[in-house]
């Protein structure tokens, strides 16, 4: 009987053991796995956060994606060798291996060159955003008016309750993108009684408005004010602010850039035009003021030609134009207020947003094309998965 007992407790301590040995083992590779899992992810990263930091620094090339053989990672018996396919124009695709001991773990990720403004945003806020009377969103293409098949996209990162605001009759052809914190019925003020044609997403967890730069320019010229005044390429520079006065213009021809360090003041009547066969890029630290029927005139309806970028930490963008507005607006801590039932067309991503008295918004789909010479460029992953 002893003997037996013996016997079973033995028979019994092997299987513990050998269970015990085949978890051990299975633990092990499971964290091998993971470790190469994690390494081939610190390829994609690293060869995407020396991109961008080129891209920012201006000595970004053309395919000039970094690519490792057996890299090590630091303080880790893991590496991770990067390579890729594509091209500028059309991405690229980013394959990397991971090995740690005996595992191997493939990811590939696809990267294209985008910014806020290359992502479908008619409007985008941090905060509220306001349409009344029967508001209108949707999209168009100013380089082939005849394509519209695409969705336009709006949305804001506050939870607060009822900061979409879009009021009875509205006609929204967009997506609505909210936070992933947020619940859309309370952030959507009567979600159901809107005319939505579109899905309502969330945003990714990690989406990001980074700061609008002005240019490097040093010693300011002095102020842009009076009646009639006309700026040309070799003109652009730092500004302390721009007044114009009643019925007056500010004419700009040729591609010209201005920072303006305080205010943009447009007296009644007054505007900014964009002439034909010119473009304008305003930074400003102030605020943009817009008195009666006073605003921007862009005569090339191309929105890509017109870009205003609030560099200021606290600041107001008040615009009557008389006219459509065709431009983009980059202001994440702005206020910006478009009155007298203008149709605005492009993109328009601020703090907040409020379109009274009937207005419309549509995306200009042509603003997806991008270069490595536009604001706000990054690469960014837009898909990635494990092989």
């Amino acid at each position: 009987m002893i003997v037996m007992v013996v016997l079973l407790l033995a028979m019994a301590s092997a299987a513990l053991i050998r269970v015990g040995t085949e978890a051990r083992l299975r633990s092990v590779k499971s964290v091998s796995s993971m470790a190469a899992r994690f390494a081939a992810d610190a390829g994609i990263e690293r060869a995407l956060y020396i991109m961008n930091n080129q891209l920012e620094a201006g000595t970004w090339t053309l395919d000039n994606v970094p690519t490792y053989s057996s890299q090590p990672l630091t303080a880790a018996s893991s590496d991770y060798s990067v390579t890729f396919t594509g091209d500028l124009m059309n991405g690229y695709q980013l394959t990397s291996v991971g090995h740690h001991q005996n595992q191997t773990k493939t990811v590939v990720a696809r990267i294209m060159l985008t910014s806020p403004i290359s992502e479908d945003f008619a409007i985008f806020c941090r905060n509220l955003l306001s349409a009344k009377n029967k508001a209108t969103v949707g999209v168009y293409n100013s380089a082939d008016p005849s394509d519209t098949n695409v969705t336009a996209n709006i949305g804001s990162q506050s939870i607060e309750s009822g900061v979409i605001d879009i009021k009875n009759g509205s006609d929204i052809s967009a997506n609505i993108y909210i936070s992933q914190s947020g619940d859309p019925d309370t952030i959507i003020k009567s979600l159901d009684k809107l005319s939505i044609d579109g899905e309502i997403l969330y945003m990714p967890l990690d989406y990001y408005l980074p700061p609008a730069l002005p240019p490097d320019y040093t010693a300011s010229q002095g102020s842009i004010e009076g009646s009639s005044l006309t700026l040309n390429s070799s003109d652009s520079g730092k500004y302390d602010f721009i007044s114009i006065d009643n019925n007056g213009t500010l004419s700009i021809n040729g591609d010209v850039v201005l920072y303006i360090t305080g205010d943009v003041t447009l007296k009644n009547s007054a505007k900014i035009e964009i002439n034909n066969n010119a473009s304008l890029k305003l930074y400003f630290d102030g605020d943009i003021k817009g008195n009666n029927s006073a605003g921007f005139n862009n005569k090339t309806d191309i929105p890509a030609n017109l870009k205003i970028f609030g560099t200021g930490s606290t600041q107001k963008i008040d615009i009557k134009n008389s006219a459509n507005l065709y431009g983009v607006v980059y202001a994440p801590n702005a206020e910006m207020t478009v009155h007298n039932e203008v149709n605005a067309y492009g993109s328009f991503i601020v703090n907040d947003f409020q379109l009274k008295n009937g207005g419309e918004v549509y995306y200009d789909k042509a603003l997806r094309q991008v270069s490595i010479d536009d604001d706000l460029i990054r690469f960014t992953v837009i898909r990635w998965e494990e092989q």
